[in-house]
């Protein structure tokens, strides 16, 4: 019996020891796993941006190569695309967040032409996008 009981005397902090090595393993496997989460997140953001940039890239160039009108127009849509995109992300804001969101809203509202004015030289009509921005906008305005 007094074998028996040694033996459980070594066992019982060997088990704890390896509990708590697992235990250590377990929780750097986690932040790693979450490091690389965030570093993916960051990345497809900073992917998003670069798309937002050639577009606006492309805009530019078509200023330059002499058709402001249909380079307005473009702007004028992907303007509407953001204001639509960061409208729908308010549902999940704070009070603070959607605050500031409205007051900028307003200001756009100020000082974006209405698609009435914009597509006066251009060839197409608002689209449906570019409707429901400026009534965010201007709904945004009225506050």
């Amino acid at each position: 019996m007094n074998t028996t009981q040694i033996r459980l005397n070594r066992l019982i902090p060997l088990l704890g020891l390896a509990l708590v090595a697992s235990a250590l393993v377990a929780a750097a496997s986690y932040a790693d796993l979450q490091r690389k989460n965030h570093a993916r997140e960051e990345f497809g953001a900073a992917i998003d941006r670069l798309c937002h940039i050639q577009r606006l890239s492309s805009v530019l160039k078509q200023i330059h190569d002499g058709d402001p009108a249909t380079a307005a127009q473009r702007l004028d849509i992907m303007l509407c695309d953001d204001i639509l995109e960061l409208n729908s992300q308010l549902a999940s804001a704070g009070e603070a967040e959607r605050a500031c969101a409205r007051d900028a809203f307003a200001q756009i509202a100020r000082l974006r032409p209405r698609s009435s004015e914009t597509s006066a030289g251009a060839a197409q009509e608002p689209a449906g996008d570019q409707i429901e921005a400026e009534r965010i906008l201007m709904a945004a305005r009225s506050n």
